[in-house]
């Protein structure tokens, strides 16, 4: 073999081992290593992409060592993104960092190279509703539910609406009167303090005509706290004060104005990848006058026809204890919608 053939032959080994010795190493607790590029880290399990091996996917408990030789990003169980470090191996359940002294738990290691986060995105529903009764009782009505909720990383908006309106014809006249007419919406902010904590602001108007409720208007200002928050389950509760005023459409019924507690919670629960359950509830007590208490207890089971079409079941009760005169405390609504989400 002459020179220039040994030389090509030198060259060709050390292209190759400089192309080895710059893979990514994850050492098993075995003793085997795989080599290749790790390209992610979620939910305890590393993924390396080996050139002879394709993906190859490893749980985390049975990593003796890693090293990475190029830097990746790293985020913590709690979300908090570090800067981007190169991995030099672990030592008593931390993982070494490039840099003096810089070193992650291995326990408090969330992602590797995660997902970038998208733009946050509104979502929500809207469903409809409707009846006809023909016979001895002549009915029809018809309704709407909108939702829609904004979040991000600071902040949460919601915002909703309602209306419902229904009618019956007297048998005799065949005249049409209205069995109830309901429209209403609300917003809310929620600033993020901590995990846990938020500030929030809130506003609610409602109208009933059945009710004799011209307006019902209410908004304040409180604190929230998340107790739970995971993939399937959250309840969060409220505590604040808000100004709520009421016109009735009854002649000589004067208005009222008070400054209210505001007491709240939400409960959802996912029971599969399709079907949610909802509990939410408000109330109002007023701050002036013990026996002056407005509250709606809200109750819903919402359920994937489609990937966009929607069914839900729910049950809504509106309780005021000082309602107008001739009309009952309690209002109960039962209704089945279908809709669409986005």
């Amino acid at each position: 073999m002459n020179t220039r053939s040994i030389l090509q032959a030198a060259t060709l080994v050390a292209v190759f081992s400089a192309g080895a010795l710059a893979q990514d190493k994850i050492t098993l607790a075995n003793g085997d290593v795989v080599t290749g590029k790790i390209t992610s880290m979620a939910d305890g399990k590393v993924t390396i992409a080996s050139p002879l091996l394709g993906d190859v996917v490893v749980p985390m408990g049975n990593i003796s060592d890693m090293v990475t030789q190029e830097q990746v990003s790293l985020e913590t169980k709690s979300g908090d993104s570090l800067m981007k470090r190169r991995i030099v191996g672990i030592e008593g359940g931390n993982l070494r960092l490039e840099g003096e002294s810089t070193s992650l738990a291995m326990a408090d290691l969330g992602r590797i190279n995660p997902p970038p986060k998208k733009d946050p995105e509104w979502n929500g529903s809207l469903k409809l509703n409707g009846s006809y009764v023909d016979g001895n009782t002549d009915r029809r009505g018809a309704g709407m539910l909108f939702d829609a909720l904004h979040l991000s990383d600071t902040d949460r908006i919601t915002v909703d609406a309602s209306w419902d309106y229904s009618e019956n014809r007297d048998p005799n006249t065949r005249v049409f009167t209205i069995a109830q007419r309901r429209q209403g919406g609300g917003f809310k902010y929620d600033l993020f303090l901590t995990k846990k904590w938020y500030a929030l602001f809130t506003s609610r108007v409602l109208g009933d005509t059945r009710a004799n409720l011209s307006l019902r208007f209410t908004s304040g200002l409180g604190l929230g706290y998340t107790w739970v928050e995971d993939a399937n389950t959250t309840f969060l509760t409220e505590l604040g004060l808000s100004y709520l005023s009421e016109d009735y459409r009854t002649p000589g019924v004067e208005s009222t104005d008070t400054v209210a507690a505001r007491v709240a919670y939400r409960l959802t629960h996912k029971f599969s990848d399709k079907t949610n359950f909802v509990h939410r509830a408000e109330a109002y007590p007023s701050t002036e006058d013990t026996s002056d208490i407005y509250c709606q207890v809200v109750t819903e089971v919402v359920t994937s026809l489609t990937e966009s079409m929607i069914a839900s079941v729910s049950h809504i009760l509106d309780y005021d204890n000082t309602p107008a005169p001739g009309n009952v405390r309690t209002d109960n609504r039962l209704l089945l919608s279908v809709g669409w989400s986005f």
